[in-house]
């Protein structure tokens, strides 16, 4: 780039334009609000059923721009028109139930294999220490941790960097409208899927849960983007639908996760709501998709039921068990409760959710520095020559593999500290074992009781409760924890503290490695070891006296939900997915007072959840659905920047290609220059200079010739807006325009553009795809600068154009997330000088050693009417209401 090279013949390709250029339709969310849309928001209505900006009313048919320049000598390029139609609702349906079925299917596969991994490494550890060889199992223990580790690391850094971590971010980011590249295409799902069974069976205190609402959001992708290959959505709004489908996959992620389609569409309610509007279509489109995702689930729990009733023999009667177990019940074969509480717990469970709310501020708090940390050495420093220098990949990997290694280090070794244990269903002695053999009845225990050391008959009960979980089978520990008849002769204090200890600490090992998981898991776990040692402690205290309280188990689901609650700083979709996963209702109440309680004192101690620091720490400009005070005072002159890359109605291949190859804009105002004849020497002129070269075949030095960047705000007058192409859409035009003369590379890897092709101009008109400018929603630039916020964090906008007060549709400039973010981050640093300011003149000095005192704004006044505001705009100093 820079550089001129010569050109032979007037077929020599000139330019190579790589079809990547448009980022791909998933990778980002292209979106610019409406007339109707940006009208939605105002009256705070739902945009959820946004018109088609390409359908009859505004479609192919309405020709060029009216007063385009570009002359009569130009070379027009023949461009077939796109006609656009709506998508028809069975086809918006389909996609749903698609969303639905696949996101499910991805779940059971990934939860067998999974869990077919981590048990084949238990069964190969168990085998050696049967053989009483605990050095060789451990070994084997630790080696298959490396392997798998390895393996989902390498194929992470390498292949797919978006994959790492929950995916939780990148998605809440897509859904907000920002640009978040790579983060849905196949190889990132590829890798996602099969390096999360990894990390899982390598021993990884993480689970499924989390990346399930990644996988959820690309299977939707997918799903769009497959319709559309095949024909079914030519032509249609594929953006919106896009925007429907990832929410829909949320909800389904979650539903296949935690077996609550109910808790899917309130984490999307809760969670996503605050990022755009979600109304009552959308959450009945959520709940169909969540459905679907059930189904599956369910279907292949029945279906391993059935197969293990077939096995074993028994009546072809089954039943899908709750989590929380009553034990089987006593000798005269009653059940016994199992979520019955009482008047004394309520003020127990908001200790217990104050408590886990405090605890989990401080590892949201640990592990957001611990992810800053490993950031920034992952970054590296720089050279001596001013360089920045990054870490290598293996080092990565190495950094991936280490914390792995030693959590199942630990994990091996804490089992040998603790003694054996007799299986009480061996203990011919008790009651409900002996009812059981004279009734000639047998008794099925699905959890997993790990005799590590011990004798036959004998099993060590942190090793049941800490290894099934670092392998996969975390529901074998939960069952282990929600079942009553645990009692202390089945697991000691020790083990629980243990246990709750190891799931608090051990993922701060995880934090910031490259590879795919989940922290819902290792909360869950924690959270319900805490809350049985809690609960057991509540039992046997002196200060409780005669008054009754609820089992340890009730507890131990309690401090689950609890522990969810605090860290992802939800109440409401906690509730219902901890209900609906235990299916115990009893403790309804309870189960509110304990996560509220969480939520608010984790809120309290550290505002943001940890998926917040991390969008934060990756530099997603997600906006929160309220706008700061500060952009009610500021105008959209005020905030919006001025030099815009525009391209003209009448535009030229060259121009086409230089903002397409020297810009990464996702879009570009169309727009017409009345003075552009007048002055042939400037910017604007590099178009007819473009012909002429490559007309002659002279030397052409494409790489040094700029793009056309307008300066809004100034003494000239600004050029007239006429519509607005997005990235995509010009690409598919410069195709089609040079496919037309060169139809032997439409099948080409990348898109050649000739020499002779440089001089044509394209029209870019609504029949090309372009939007124009009366649908596009631009805001004058007097109005407030909430209602662009508004578009921004309600709508999922990529930008808001604004034009010049007085009417018409004068371009006075762009507004992005990026100036929105810098115009609140700039006048809130503003006013934290002036009130140092103030505070060291109260103390008789001037905190800033003179007389630079910054005069603070008024009400409703403009940022560019302060003193250091950018630029000196020459734009509106007062804020109006008037559109």
């Amino acid at each position: 780039r820079g550089r001129g090279f010569k050109l032979e013949g007037p077929d020599d390709v000139a330019v190579v334009v790589p079809h990547t250029l448009h980022f791909g339709d998933v990778e980002h969310l292209d979106y610019t609000a409406t007339v109707h849309d940006a009208l939605a928001v105002q009256t705070a209505g739902s945009p959820m059923h946004r018109p088609d900006r390409f359908g009859e009313a505004g479609g192919a048919g309405t020709g060029d721009f009216g007063g385009t320049t570009g002359g009569s000598h130009s070379t027009h390029a023949h461009i077939e028109p796109v006609p656009r139609k709506h998508i028809s609702s069975a086809l918006v349906w389909l996609a749903i139930m698609l969303t639905g079925l696949g996101t499910g299917l991805v779940s059971v596969v990934l939860v067998n294999i999974s869990v077919g991994f981590g048990n084949t490494r238990l069964q190969q550890a168990n085998e050696l220490l049967e053989l009483n060889r605990p050095l060789a199992a451990g070994a084997v223990w630790v080696t298959f941790s490396l392997v798998f580790c390895t393996i989902a690391a390498f194929i992470t850094v390498y292949y797919a960097p978006q994959a790492a971590s929950t995916g939780i971010p990148e998605t809440k980011a897509f859904l907000n409208g920002c640009d978040v590249k790579g983060a849905f295409s196949l190889q990132t799902f590829v890798v996602k899927a099969f390096g999360v069974c990894l990390v899982i069976a390598a021993g990884a205190p993480v689970g499924l849960e989390g990346p399930m609402v990644h996988i959820g959001a690309m299977v939707a992708s997918h799903v769009v983007l497959s319709m559309e290959h095949f024909g079914v959505l030519r032509g249609g709004d594929v953006k919106h639908l896009l925007t429907h489908l990832v929410t829909c996959g949320v909800a389904s992620g979650i539903s296949a996760a935690f077996n609550s389609p109910i808790g899917g569409v309130l984490f999307v309610v809760e969670d996503l709501a605050a990022r755009w509007l979600v109304d009552a279509h959308l959450v009945l489109q959520c709940f169909v998709s969540s459905f679907f995702s059930q189904l599956v689930v369910a279907g292949a729990h029945i279906t391993s039921l059935m197969v293990q009733t077939a096995r074993s023999g028994d009546r072809g009667e089954f039943q899908a068990a709750n989590l929380v177990k009553s034990g089987g019940g006593g000798v005269s074969g009653e059940s016994r409760v199992t979520g019955g509480w009482f008047v004394a717990d309520l003020p127990l469970c908001i200790l217990l959710g104050a408590g886990m709310g405090a605890l989990l501020s401080f590892s949201t708090a640990a592990a957001t520095a611990i992810a800053r940390v490993k950031r920034s050495v992952m970054a590296g420093g720089e050279t001596r020559r001013g360089k920045k220098k990054s870490s290598s990949r293996a080092g990565e990997i190495v950094a991936a593999v280490f914390p792995v290694a030693f959590v199942s280090v630990l994990a091996f070794v804490l089992p040998l500290l603790f003694s054996c244990r007799v299986r009480q269903d061996h203990v011919k002695g008790k009651p409900e074992v002996s009812h059981l053999l004279a009734s000639g009845q047998h008794q099925v225990d699905h959890r997993m009781f790990v005799r590590f050391t011990c004798q036959q008959g004998e099993y060590n009960d942190l090793a049941s409760l800490l290894l099934p979980s670092l392998s996969g089978s975390f529901a074998s520990t939960m069952s282990h924890l929600y079942s009553r008849d645990s009692d202390e002769e089945t697991y000691g204090d020790a083990s629980l503290a243990t246990l709750a200890t190891c799931y608090y600490f051990f993922p701060l090992f995880i934090i910031g490695c490259s590879f795919p998981f989940g922290l819902f898991v290792p909360n869950l776990v924690f959270g319900s070891a805490a809350g049985h040692l809690f609960g057991r402690l509540v039992n046997r205290s002196a200060w409780v006296g005669s008054s009754r309280v609820a089992h340890p188990t009730t507890y131990a689901v309690l401090g689950a939900g609890a522990a969810l609650g605090g860290w992802t700083r939800m109440a409401i979709a906690i509730s219902a997915i901890m209900l609906e996963q235990t299916g115990n209702m009893d403790s309804v109440i309870l189960m509110m007072v304990t996560v509220l309680s969480s939520r608010l004192v984790a809120g309290f101690l550290t505002p943001h959840s940890f998926t917040d620091e991390v969008i934060s720490m990756k530099g997603y400009q997600v906006l929160e659905p309220r706008e700061p005070a500060v952009i009610a005072t500021l105008s959209a002159g005020a905030v919006c920047t001025r030099d815009v890359v525009c391209l003209r109605a009448d535009e030229t291949v060259a121009g086409i290609c230089r903002a397409l190859i020297h810009t990464t804009h996702n879009a570009f105002p169309v727009v017409r220059d009345e003075n552009e004849n007048e002055n042939e020497n400037d910017t604007g002129s590099v178009s007819r200079r473009d012909k002429e070269k490559a007309g002659k075949g002279l030397e052409h030095n494409f790489g040094t010739e700029p793009v056309w960047c307008v300066e809004t705000g100034g003494h000239a007058p600004s050029p007239t807006l006429l519509g607005l192409v997005s990235r995509s859409t010009l690409l598919g035009i410069l195709e089609r325009a040079v496919n037309a003369r060169r139809p032997s590379e439409r099948d080409a890897e990348h898109l050649r553009v000739p020499a002779s092709a440089l001089g044509d101009s394209v029209s870019l008109t609504p029949a090309a795809g372009v939007a124009p400018a009366d649908e596009l929603g631009a805001i004058p630039a007097h109005a407030p600068a909430s209602r662009a916020y508004r578009e921004f964090a309600l709508l999922g906008a990529r930008r808001v154009l604004v034009v010049e007060s007085g009417g018409g549709n004068r371009l006075a400039g762009i507004i992005t997330r990026g100036d929105m973010v810098e115009a609140s981050e700039d006048f809130e640093g503003r006013a934290a000088r002036a009130a140092a300011a103030r505070r060291g003149r109260r103390r008789g000095r001037d905190a800033f050693g003179g007389d630079h005192l910054l005069a603070r704004a008024g009400p409703r006044q403009s940022w560019g009417a302060a003193p250091d505001s950018r630029a000196s705009r020459n734009l509106p100093s007062v804020v109006t209401d008037e559109r």
